[in-house]
């Protein structure tokens, strides 16, 4: 699962270096710029289905665990901490695949701007 947002980070810094480098034509520009966008959006895409497919399998393994009278080991993250009496953190409530989600989407309007400057600024 976080293979999707490393990976999309290394293209993303290829395409708005293209998108935005000084020597790049203009079609460079709004190329890298929409390539940026598409990137964005499949990789925001994959990271939310895998994190939602990752809640399903969760949610089925704490089922499995109930129906056979076993120890829950697979709850939410908060619950496992409790269990391990392991304290309470601020900055563990904020899902990290919420910030990845919001930081992919601005790398996504980064490259849409390289794309709308490189259409409607005219060439020096």
């Amino acid at each position: 699962m976080w293979q999707v947002p490393a990976l999309s980070v290394t293209a993303q810094s290829f395409l708005l270096s293209l998108a935005y480098g000084a020597q790049s034509s203009r079609l460079a520009s709004i190329v890298g710029g929409l390539l940026s966008v598409m990137v964005a959006a499949m990789s925001t895409q994959l990271l939310l289905r895998l994190r939602n497919n990752e809640v399903t399998d969760s949610v089925l393994l704490q089922q499995i665990e109930r129906e056979h009278g076993w120890i829950e080991l697979f709850g939410k993250g908060e619950a496992r901490a409790r269990a391990a009496g392991r304290p309470r953190r601020r900055v563990i409530r904020v899902r990290s695949y919420l910030i990845w989600a919001l930081g992919l989407g601005t790398f996504g309007l980064a490259g849409a701007a390289a794309a709308v400057l490189a259409i409607v600024l005219p060439t020096p």
